[in-house]
């Protein structure tokens, strides 16, 4: 069985996104199911068993699946739907995971993986900037690592200013990891990058390639100071 994602995905992505209220995407609901959300499913339980011997256990499937449905009761865009497919790889095996995880959307233009920890409070993210201080070799060869696969954490939402508690390391040579506010590695995907059953891999080879920022926060992160 081939993960089944194909030109007509993408269509109706795109379907989503140019006719965004619910006749539409009623009258297309079962073929959304069928050429989006299903083969979606499929894959996130395809990388589950190949990644069954890994250092760092993940784990997913439909239960790690985010809806289509929009909760729109506070947000300034009313439409009501997602126009991308979405879901994550965690260690629990539940979407709610608070730790680190994989990350996996697919939307019109191809979409994106991500790996680590998203979303943290000050707090959270309080004990990750200690370990980069506190192990600075260990972080600097995960970072150069990373860049051996053409990967990087992303900066671009970082603060502007040093955060409160490291305001005495503004010169420090790591300054700008710990601006960083999420502790995230992204690696975009175009169209072509899912269709075939080539996605595995592409995803497994993104989760080995990533699984040391998942480790360096699992005692930091997973583990917060008291």
């Amino acid at each position: 069985m081939g993960i089944g994602f194909s030109a007509q995905t993408f269509q109706l992505l795109e379907g989503i996104r140019d006719n965004n209220n619910r006749e539409w995407f009623h009258a297309n609901k079962a073929e959304i199911k069928e050429h989006c959300q299903d083969p979606f499913a499929f894959l996130l339980v395809c990388a589950t068993q190949e990644l069954s011997d890994h250092s760092v256990r993940l784990s997913g499937g439909k239960q790690t699946m985010f809806r289509l449905n929009r909760d729109v009761r506070f947000a300034k865009n009313k439409d009501p739907y997602n126009y991308h497919v979405s879901g994550t790889l965690t260690r629990s095996g539940l979407k709610n995971e608070q730790g680190g995880l994989v990350y996996l959307r697919l939307d019109p233009s191809g979409g994106r993986l991500g790996a680590g920890y998203f979303g943290l409070t000050a707090k959270r993210m309080g004990p990750i900037r200690d370990r980069i201080l506190e192990d600075p070799d260990r972080f600097k060869t995960l970072v150069e690592d990373l860049a051996k696969h053409d990967l990087e954490f992303g900066t671009e939402s970082s603060l502007t200013n040093m955060p409160r508690g490291f305001t005495d390391k503004a010169d420090h040579e790591l300054a700008w990891a710990l601006r960083m506010k999420n502790f995230m590695v992204t690696r975009p995907m175009k169209r072509n990058d899912w269709k075939g059953d080539g996605v595995v891999e592409t995803v497994v080879d993104f989760v080995k390639a990533t699984t040391a920022v998942l480790e360096f926060g699992l005692v930091s992160v997973d583990k917060p100071k008291v």
